[in-house]
């Protein structure tokens, strides 16, 4: 564990276990019942970390919120000789040579048990975790309108995409942001 807010602890492992993936699929469980939007984020997320396992250039890191002896968040970090084109289809304008300071986030999800602890939880924890080790920057790709404004705050939005659902029955929009650290 790295840091405890109150009753909640948040913790870093570079070895995956398939409850993180709780605050993921409690998302997907939602849009099943409410909004669906024919994307599937658990299977999605399941290949990005299968892609970054196959190559051993590229490390992840697993940033857990834990409540109650339940995961509540995930947040998903690349770090090592960053392939870019294994996050982004889109041209993106990256100025860093040496990828081993860049670190890719992903997948930043709570659920509604650890609402609220988004911004502390990046700014606080997970950025100073990485700010230690001396990386620069982190780029975040999303498609959650709602996390925008916070990512905004962190950082720069660098570029926007659009890509269609599962199913080809929706258009995602979303942007990448660049966050200095």
């Amino acid at each position: 564990m790295l840091h405890r807010i109150n009753d909640i602890y948040f913790g870093v492992a570079t070895e995956f276990d398939s409850k993180y993936l709780t605050p993921i699929i409690q998302n997907l469980q939602y849009k099943v019942e409410n909004e669906w939007d024919d994307y599937n984020e658990v299977y999605h997320c399941c290949n990005l970390m299968e892609k970054v396992r196959k190559n051993t250039d590229m490390h992840m890191d697993y940033h857990v919120m834990v409540k109650d002896e339940n995961y509540v968040g995930i947040a998903l970090v690349t770090r090592g000789q960053i392939e870019y084109d294994t996050f982004f289809k889109e041209p993106l304008p990256i100025l860093e040579n040496n990828t081993n300071n860049v670190l890719i986030l992903n997948y930043f999800h709570i659920s509604k048990e650890g609402r609220g602890n988004g911004q502390r939880w990046l700014k606080e924890i997970i950025m100073p975790y990485y700010q230690s080790r001396n990386y620069k920057t982190i780029y975040v790709k999303s498609s959650h309108q709602k996390v925008f404004s916070l990512y905004s705050r962190l950082g720069e939005v660098i570029g926007e995409y659009s890509s269609s659902s599962d199913n080809q029955l929706f258009e995602r929009t979303g942007k990448i942001f660049k966050v200095t650290l």
